[in-house]
């Protein structure tokens, strides 16, 4: 079967609105699907409950904030920028020393990384020196290292 030919299961739920079962149409249609692939009807109408009990539990604003981050950490200067801030704080000028760019660039990437949570700034008196914003950030990045050897 292609993917063309199954029904979208509702993501969205109003305020409100409880469902412990399929009612809707177009849940229900997702569920003829599933009989028809397990040929089921008892088990079908069991993943389809535990998908859209699934799908209710995502949320929207949760899954934009952790698209910020992964995209920012998804360019090479970002992930470079982030392998160096690793040592300790930095200002722009050694970021551009250190990776080669101009400072138009770095300053766009740590915005970047900024917006998405991943570093903070410091000012002092004239100068922006750049960190970490937490530990997290380089389990981040560590875990997809250890991703990639396995």
């Amino acid at each position: 079967m292609l993917d063309r030919e199954l029904p979208m299961i509702p993501g969205k739920i109003l305020p409100g609105e409880k469902r412990e079962s399929c009612q809707d149409n177009v849940c229900c249609e997702a569920e003829k699907t599933l009989i028809r692939l397990y040929g089921d009807r008892g088990k079908a109408r069991e993943r389809c409950l535990l998908v859209c009990n699934q799908v209710k539990r995502i949320d929207e604003e949760e899954t934009d904030c952790e698209i910020k981050v992964f995209k920012a950490a998804a360019d090479a200067t970002r992930l470079r920028i982030l392998k160096l801030l690793a040592g300790g704080e930095l200002c722009i000028s050694e970021i551009m020393l250190a990776l080669k760019k101009p400072q138009s660039s770095i300053s766009h990437n740590l915005s970047i990384l900024e917006d998405a949570g991943l570093v903070k700034e410091r000012k002092e008196g004239k100068w922006c020196r750049y960190r970490i914003s937490d530990g997290s950030v380089m389990e981040m990045v560590n875990l997809a290292r250890q991703q990639k050897r396995k």
